[in-house]
């Protein structure tokens, strides 16, 4: 079977009912979870706030808003970003507009050399990693339509749509290419150009022939979306799909340092007081955090993926020395320098009383809890991460 097959059979395949698995959400795996990231985002209300949240499957209208903005992927469907891709790869030009299956302009544009493509559900559903791998196939102009949006039931989305363009293009900046992207509520000289609806783009014999050409884009629009497929503990789609475009971009300008403030990235920093118990890495919803011993046990590596990591603070929560700390405003060169650096390693031993394996220090045979107990006989650890915060229990009681 061809690429360019592939992709259209993948496009083809329709899980568009949206589900929520509440044991991916982050209130589930840390009760002391501050996300909000779905609270309040959708417009029909069929999404509850909770820890976890709940999914009202007769309420939602399949907007797909809510795909991109849970940070490790509870919310799962087939969105309309892998169609998108796909129809891209038969674009000719290098303008695009892009619509959403609710625009009752859809068939105007903005200039007649450009071509619109239309997908199903909000453009909230496409996410800033969508905004990415369109800039990686070398997309001239990118305009993201919400001029309609004033008009319609999904009216409070537009927000999102403008966050998610602004984050496309800070990181785009680094390539020098933040302004092929803009978002544009308005349309004021409307003009008749080729309107293509993104599950279905046209195909006649000259664009077979044509696209034996194109196979390099519908490679790239593959890899992309099999980084989605890969199993194990993984950022959301949008991140992976964030992180699967930029490696397909060249290198970025020499020197440039952009902040990523407001875009969910966060940089880990560990200090001596790491006693290389591993429960930051075994607790990492993401696999940002990685501890690795070697053959014989007695040396240990805490390393750290900033691009998977994704902010949720459960790292913190759970370290008992509290050695962690989370910096929420890194840089690019921070993020994407390096794939993967070592935050910490040393030596390993076992503790003299339990038998567990613990970082070696000078004068210390005991692990931390061993030791705790010899000096607290009838006291209870809790990790410092957790001493500041009160128990949802505790609150429901005084209210």
């Amino acid at each position: 079977m061809s690429l360019f097959s592939a992709a259209e059979r993948f496009a083809a395949l329709d899980r568009s009912t949206i589900t929520l698995d509440t044991s991916r959400c982050l209130h589930s795996q840390d009760k002391y979870s501050t996300c909000t990231a779905c609270f309040g985002l959708c417009p029909v209300d069929a999404i509850a706030a909770g820890k976890p949240p709940a999914l009202d499957d007769e309420k939602c209208q399949t907007c797909l808003a809510c795909l991109t903005v849970c940070p490790v992927g509870a919310y799962a469907a087939d969105d309309a970003v892998v169609s998108l891709l796909n129809a891209v790869t038969h674009l000719e030009g290098g303008a695009l507009e892009l619509l959403c299956e609710r625009n009752s302009q859809a068939a105007q544009g903005f200039s007649e050399a450009s071509t619109g493509i239309r997908v199903r559900g909000c453009l909230a559903g496409l996410g800033s990693g969508a905004y990415l791998a369109l800039a990686a196939f070398g997309l001239e102009r990118i305009l993201v339509r919400t001029d309609a949006c004033s008009a319609c039931e999904w009216g409070t989305l537009p927000r999102q749509v403008q966050v998610q363009v602004r984050q496309a293009k800070q990181l785009l900046e680094a390539w020098g290419k933040a302004e092929t992207l803009d978002c544009v509520s308005e349309l004021d000289s409307p003009l008749e150009r080729p309107l293509w609806e993104a599950t279905n783009p046209p195909l006649s014999r000259r664009d077979m022939f044509r696209m034996l050409a194109q196979q390099g884009k519908v490679a790239m629009a593959r890899a992309i979306e099999n980084e989605q497929t890969k199993p194990g503990h993984r950022p959301c789609r949008d991140r992976l799909r964030m992180l699967g475009a930029i490696g397909h971009l060249p290198a970025p300008q020499s020197g440039f340092n952009g902040s990523l403030i407001d875009m969910d990235f966060a940089w880990v920093s560990v200090s001596e007081a790491c006693t290389a118990c591993a429960v930051c890495a075994r607790a990492c919803p993401t696999n940002a955090l990685q501890f690795e011993k070697n053959e014989n046990e007695t040396a240990y590596t805490l390393k750290f993926s900033a691009r998977n990591c994704v902010g949720c603070e459960m790292c913190v929560h759970v370290c008992a020395p509290s050695a962690l700390a989370m910096d929420r405003t890194p840089t690019f060169a921070q993020i994407f320098s390096e794939e993967i650096i070592t935050l910490q390693e040393g030596g390993l031993v076992k503790c003299k009383r339990c038998g567990a394996l613990t970082a070696a220090q000078p004068g210390v045979n005991l692990c931390p809890l061993c030791e705790y107990r010899r000096t607290h006989p009838f006291g209870s650890m809790l990790p410092p991460g957790l001493k500041g915060i009160r128990p949802p229990v505790a609150e429901e009681k005084l209210e």
